[in-house]
Parts: structure tokens; C-alpha cells; sequence
């Protein structure tokens, strides 16, 4: 039985090799092929000025002159091509390298907390391969003023354990744990606890301790925490991060 699979898979393999050509890896005389480099990337349009997206394609051979080539949006895109601009993709003489500019300048055309979906796909000739990767996506949405937050702690088993603060630029707690019935309860399996609070504009530094020094692993249960306003997060963290874990982030800046 196990040899009659192996002739099967050797004639399956002979039939796919039939129906494509082999691309030659050859920088000077092989084949052209190219793909995109980034699966996806994102992008948040700002009110004024509009931002850009670069995206990058490899190519497996050079060139004595530029090369272009063609790019379509996929229609399970979302939004509307009047958000972006797109430009040219383009493959610089001598280099393997190229790229694509998006700029995406329509903010008023956006609508708040939904996240749009640019997908390119390249449209080569007949005479172009495929290496890597032939679509990326460009995630957007609209810049989202936002000073209302949430901290959502998923504890493990011991939650008296847990402390957090948050700075401000100058070291000054502008928010902690003690503020929000703190020290919590031991519980089997964990338990979830919340904090809300506003944060002025500015810079910060959230911090999260364990005084065991097994960050939020019990041993059984996996804990993590979330400090997220609306559908922007800033800071995140699970598991074992030691005795505390620190991350900074910006408000509205």
C-alpha cells in the first residue's frame, strides 16, 4: 500500500509540473517574478494632511531600466476608492526592490470606529511569475480623538497579587490600582476586574506588578490585561512577565 501512495504522489507531482513553468532564480537571464513582501499593514487617516501606506514587492531578477507593473483592488474591498490614491508600482533599475504608494487623504469620507479594508492584487502579464505573496492589505480608518479608558484585568488565581499604576510624563500616578478595589480576591480559575477613568492628552506609562513575581500564570490559569479606549489599544500583556511589565503610550497625540 505504502508504495502504491508514493507512485501516486510521484504522478501528482509530475502532472502539477506540467501545467506550470518552473521559475529560473537567475538575477540576470531568469524569469521576472515578483510579489509583495507585507501581507498586511495599517494605516490611521489623520484630519488634515492625509497620511501614505508604502508597500514593497521582490523581485527574483534586475533590470538596466525601471520596470512598472500593474495593480487592482480586489472587490472584497471596503470603502470607497475615493479614500486613496493610488500610485505606481515600481521596480528601480538594478535593484530588486519596489515599491507602491497609497495615500489615503479623505477623512470626512470615513465614518468613526470602523476599520476599512484596502486589498491590492498585482495584474501581471503572462510573461510575469508570482514569488510570494500576490495580494497585500492596507488596513485604515478614521483618526479617533479618544480619551475615555478601560483597563480589563482576566485574572489567574490569585488576584491579590495584582497592582497597577499609571504615570504621566513627570512620574506623577495619575491613576492606580488602589483606586479600584484593590487588593483583589483569591479566586479559583481567575476572575475578571475593570477600571475606567479619563486620561488628559499627553504621554503615559501604564505598569503592572506581581508581587509573586509569576506575572498573571498561577501554574494553571493564563491571565492578561487589556487598557483600551474604544477600539484602540495600547497596551497589552499575558502569562508570565515576571515581578511587572511596563508599556508607554500616547493620548491623542
Amino acid at each position: 500500500m505504502k508504495n502504491i501512495i508514493k507512485i501516486l504522489c510521484v504522478a501528482v507531482l509530475l502532472v502539477s509540473c506540467g501545467d506550470f513553468e518552473p521559475v529560473v532564480y537567475d538575477s540576470v537571464n531568469g524569469q521576472t517574478g515578483i510579489g509583495f513582501t507585507t501581507a498586511s499593514s495599517s494605516v490611521v487617516v489623520p484630519q488634515t494632511g492625509g497620511v501614505t501606506a508604502t508597500v514593497y514587492v521582490q523581485a527574483t531578477n534586475t533590470s538596466t531600466s525601471d520596470r512598472t507593473f500593474d495593480v487592482s483592488v480586489d472587490e472584497a474591498s471596503t470603502g470607497s476608492s475615493a479614500d486613496y490614491t493610488l500610485g505606481s508600482l515600481t521596480i528601480p533599475a538594478g535593484s530588486f526592490e519596489g515599491s507602491l504608494v497609497i495615500t489615503f487623504d479623505n477623512f470626512d469620507n470615513l465614518e468613526d470606529l470602523i476599520t476599512y479594508k484596502l486589498i491590492l492584487n498585482l495584474a501581471l502579464s503572462s510573461d510575469v511569475a508570482v514569488v510570494g505573496s500576490s495580494s497585500t492589505t492596507i488596513n485604515y480608518l478614521k483618526y479617533l480623538i479618544c480619551n475615555d479608558f478601560t483597563l480589563t484585568l482576566n485574572e489567574d488565581g490569585y488576584g491579590s497579587e495584582r497592582d497597577w499604576e499609571i504615570t504621566d510624563a513627570n512620574g506623577a500616578v495619575v491613576a492606580s490600582c488602589a483606586d479600584y478595589g484593590c487588593p483583589f480576591g483569591d479566586v479559583t480559575g481567575g476572575e475578571q476586574n475593570t477600571a475606567d477613568f479619563t486620561l488628559a492628552d499627553g504621554c503615559y506609562t501604564l505598569t503592572i506588578y506581581d508581587s509573586y513575581g509569576d506575572g498573571m500564570f498561577d501554574g494553571n490559569v493564563t491571565g492578561n490585561y487589556t487598557l483600551s479606549c474604544s477600539i484602540i489599544t495600547v497596551a497589552y500583556g499575558e502569562g508570565n512577565f515576571g515581578a511587572s511589565e511596563s508599556t508607554e503610550f500616547c493620548v491623542n497625540q
